[in-house]
């Protein structure tokens, strides 16, 4: 019998990590909706922060975490994530994975937007994403099971614990799956919005997993916007990276102007949530926006997955690439420790899914990877430090496990959110979209019965109410959360955050957050 039993729900980085990390004696179950390369870590093109460089610090790196976050930030996750970030790094060089480097055998260093320094790690070019989760696959021992084409339809709670999960798979049949742990690393809800760069898959899954098994979900206001999507003629055909700009392509309008010249003292890159505004603007009074890449010398050879991206769009490079911002990454999600440590005993929650407090209000760019790497390794560390709670044997032998799912589509549910919540908010537009999203009929479906499209919509749906209702509430500007109605950032409100639960929403005070950042009102 192994030690202990565990599921791992999601296939990006932090699902890898944590699976990874656990001795032989464990038996592990990686469970995924599509193939295992189905993530938005396969599509990340960013690269992974950290601080090498002999002129860097860890503290530099929390500084620029900290600004970037506009002093939402936990101070004590920042510091705990980051630093054991660095020792995932190590493990990842000693482990030869294929950092570029220059001719010389140093390690190439990238500088995105907010970053003081040039800390960001590549490996092929563009390609860090891809190549990680591909390289942390390979180092799944034998013993790990690894599920693909199967969903997570409801959370098994049995003596106020989570003990494994309902899952139904491609035929449409459904079965449990029994554990004594279950980890949620499914991502985010970038489907939540017209425009984003998250697989197709990433739908608000452990999000609404954990809100219906009784988890507390905190900071859903603050959905970040990447500003730069190659989008033309309506149609999102992928990520500019901002390395792009870390090497010197700028934002201009069709006439040249500069248009970051003068809003902000980093000017391209200055934080997401910045540039994001500064190019919704542009866009309101119709005037396109692209990025200049005149002067980065070996820009195919720097950028091949971009480069195949714009050939795909057929953009001329020399024209400039026409860029819009889009949803790329949730900074809210389920209430967790650094160690992924829900609010539901035996519930872990990592990477994207969770909420440590870690990005504040606004994710410095490229520590995204790191985090994953970093919480995925901490929380399977935690499960094994952690005594076995007991087991509970008995199967349900009904499926009697119902999703209200809404009367709607999901293209409706996008625009609706693009245009009521996203990356400029006001009170009434917000207030017609929460009088939708809790007044649109729904269906009560039997999970038996209902197809996967309807699962996630449901999913979606229930994320959707948790952002607008956070997102009302929130009577200010901070990060990533822009209130047109609101634009300052209000000192009353530092520190607290908007929790939820079935028990109902409550604003509660951190003091772990630290002091108020002037600087980002």
């Amino acid at each position: 019998m192994s030690e202990k039993t565990i599921i791992v729900i999601g296939s990006g980085t932090a699902a890898l990590a944590c699976a990874s990390s656990f001795p032989p004696s464990y038996q592990v179950t990686v469970i995924t909706k599509r193939n295992v390369t189905n993530s938005n870590s396969h599509y990340a093109q960013g690269g992974i922060a950290v601080s090498y460089a002999k002129d860097d610090s860890l503290e530099s790196h929390v500084n620029d975490t900290l600004y970037a976050g506009c002093g939402h930030n936990d101070v004590t996750a920042v510091r705990h994530l980051l630093k054991s970030g660095q020792s995932m790094i190590n493990r990842l060089i000693e482990g030869h994975f294929p950092f570029d480097t220059k001719s010389d055998g140093t390690f190439c260093l990238g500088r995105e937007g907010a970053h003081s320094k040039r800390r960001i790690l590549h490996a092929g070019g563009d390609a860090t994403g891809r190549m990680l989760v591909e390289f942390l696959v390979q180092q799944l021992r034998d013993g790990i099971r690894i599920i693909e084409h199967e969903t997570v339809v409801d959370l098994l709670i049995e003596h106020g614990r989570c003990a494994g999960v309902a899952v139904k798979d491609a035929s449409g049949a459904v079965s449990y799956r029994r554990a004594d742990c279950v980890v949620l690393a499914s991502g985010g809800c970038g489907s939540l919005y017209q425009y984003h760069t998250n697989d197709s898959a990433i739908t608000g899954d452990g999000i609404a997993l954990a809100f219906r098994a009784g988890a507390e979900i905190t900071d859903m206001e603050f959905t970040q916007f990447h500003p730069t999507l190659l989008v033309k003629n309506g149609t999102v055909y992928g990520l500019i990276s901002e390395a792009v700009r870390g090497e010197g392509g700028y934002l201009a309008d069709r006439f040249g102007r500069r248009i970051m010249a003068g809003r902000h003292a980093l000017e391209d890159l200055a934080p997401r949530d910045v540039v994001s505004r500064a190019i919704y603007e542009e866009m309101m009074k119709e005037n396109p926006v692209f990025i200049n890449c005149s002067r980065i010398a070996d820009f195919k050879k720097r950028f091949p997955t971009i480069t195949e991206i714009c050939q795909t769009a057929g953009v001329d490079l020399e024209s400039g690439i026409p860029v819009a911002p889009g949803m790329h990454f949730l900074m809210g999600g389920v209430k967790a420790d650094t160690w992924g440590k829900t609010s539901v005993p035996d519930l872990y929650a990592i990477g994207e899914t969770a909420c440590t407090g870690l990005h504040g209000a606004n994710r410095l760019a490229s520590n995204s990877l790191l985090e994953a790497l970093a919480s995925g390794q901490r929380c399977a560390e935690h499960i094994i430090q952690t005594p076995l709670n007991g087991r509970y044997k008995k199967t349900p032998k009904k499926f009697d496990v119902i999703l209200e799912v809404p009367d709607t589509t999901l293209h409706v549910l996008q625009a609706k959110m693009t245009t009521g919540a996203g990356i400029v908010r006001e009170k009434e537009n917000m207030q017609a979209l929460a009088s939708w999203l809790n007044n649109v009929s729904v269906r009560h479906i039997n999970v038996k019965d209902i197809t996967i499209e309807q699962a996630e919509l449901s999913c979606l749906w229930k994320t959707a109410q948790l952002v607008v209702t956070s997102a009302l509430i929130r009577e200010e500007s901070r990060g990533a959360h822009f209130r047109a109605d609101f634009p300052g950032t209000e000192k009353e409100w530092h520190g607290k955050q908007i929790i939820h639960s079935t028990s109902g929403t409550v604003i509660r005070k951190n003091e772990r957050i630290g002091e108020l950042w002037t600087f980002c009102s």
